[in-house]
């Protein structure tokens, strides 16, 4: 299968992860050069410690380069409750970025590492360190809508594509093509022949390249600590560019961006400029002027945007994400719904086997107030998914909101098994 036996070949050519210092990430070549900050970007903020954050009252600061101190915008009601769970459930790597909509503050900020305590957020929440994977779908969605001439009811006949994209999932084969769906069950289920095989008909490289690119990847971000760019390589072979669509390999991404790139579609196509720090003090303790953020950005339509957001929320209705935002009997967990993407992508890499896990998304879908995604390498038997974390950022900040805060439900240890490609 291509998750197995192909991606093992690929890493004998040059695949491979980089989990040491997280600069780089699946294929060698991606990150051939370190990422280069922005100049503009360096000449208004201050280089922040961020090893030196520390709480102090209602809020968390850290300490300037210049010795001078800084109020972030992290709020400890999200940010200590993430940092618990990753704590509690031992993740060998995880990261978590949750931003406020349209404002886009950030309201928390989580990197952990129960392999390699040494690591932060500035690795594991701001750097490119785990492919996308399916979470590439939400881009390759808003592309087939946008370029393509494609709706989110359009629908195609396929076959397989549960864990791998093969030559005969792109053409039609009547006496094996058994079901039917559109887009957005594609997106909802995460079904790989779905995705393939609309962008192998109805977009270009240079389509799905041009919209990701406007999705922030090869893009810097600007922000008040420097954010490795997430890479996309989009490729010309037919095979290759459909695997890519669904999401087997060929891109990567951060938490960071992962939570913008949802921001994007909850804030009606326009991507929030984020921002972390609240107010500065220099060393003699005198407040200095905060530079004030760019704008929002526009990345899509509105209307594709709209469209996007409707497949989304089927990701936690009847999609990948069902089970972990609702119990046995189909009662949801949380009084709002709740808009996202799943990844899942599994590798062996220089530090064993890692089994990605993804979600993206925002809350409420009908009014969203958050944009959250969270990212984690889980060991082949894993304890939680990125699904169980991203309901608890919810539930926070739900929590949060109300009168009086209730205790939120820490389900039983989940029984081993290998990640699928969803």
């Amino acid at each position: 299968m291509y998750d197995r036996d192909t991606m093992t070949v690929f890493f004998s050519r040059g695949w491979r992860v980089l989990l040491g210092g997280f600069r780089a990430a699946v294929v060698s070549a991606m990150f051939a050069a370190p990422a280069v900050a922005d100049p503009a970007l360096e000449s208004r903020v201050p280089d922040l410690q961020l090893e030196t954050l520390r709480r102090e009252g209602a809020g968390y600061v850290v300490t300037a380069e210049d010795g001078g101190r800084v109020v972030l915008t992290l709020d400890p009601r999200l940010q200590e409750p993430i940092e618990d769970v990753l704590r509690g459930f031992q993740i060998p790597y995880a990261g978590a970025v949750v931003v406020s909509i349209p404002d886009g503050r950030v309201l928390a900020m989580v990197g952990r590492s129960a392999a390699e305590p040494r690591l932060g957020p500035r690795e594991l929440a701001l750097s490119a360190w785990a492919p996308a994977a399916s979470v590439f779908k939400v881009v390759s969605a808003a592309a087939l809508v946008s370029e393509g001439g494609v709706s989110s009811a359009t629908k195609i006949c396929y076959h397989g594509g549960v864990s791998a994209i093969l030559p005969d999932n792109l053409v039609d084969l009547p006496d094996v093509d058994r079901r039917c769906e559109t887009l957005a069950y594609g997106l909802g289920k995460s079904q790989n022949a779905i995705l393939a095989k609309l962008a192998s008909r109805h977009l270009t490289a240079a389509q799905l390249a041009r919209v990701g690119h406007a999705f922030g990847f090869e893009e810097t971000i600007p922000f008040d600590v420097p954010v490795e760019p997430s890479h996309l390589d989009v490729p010309a072979d037919a095979l290759e560019f459909a695997r890519t669509a669904a999401g087997f390999w060929h891109s990567t991404l951060s938490p960071m961006h992962g939570a913008l790139l949802a921001a994007a579609i909850a804030n009606h196509g326009e991507m929030p400029a984020p921002t972390l720090v609240e107010r500065a003090f220099d060393a003699q303790g005198r407040e200095v002027a905060v530079p004030v953020a760019s704008g929002p950005r526009r990345v899509v339509g509105l209307d594709t945007a709209r469209e996007v957001g409707r497949m989304m929320e089927l990701t936690t209705r009847i999609g990948t994400a069902r089970v972990a935002f609702h119990d046995r009997r189909g009662h949801r967990y949380l009084p709002v719904d709740v808009a996202g993407k799943t990844g899942t992508l599994s590798a062996q890499t220089v530090r064993g086997y890692l089994g990605y896990s993804w979600f993206v998304g925002y809350a409420p879908a009908d009014r969203p107030a958050i944009a959250f995604a969270v990212a984690l390498g889980n060991p082949a038997q894993w304890r939680i998914k990125a699904t169980y974390v991203a309901r608890r950022i919810v539930a926070e900040h739900l929590a949060e909101q109300a009168p009086r805060r209730t205790p939120i439900e820490r389900p039983a240890t989940a029984a081993p098994r290998v990640l699928a490609t969803r």
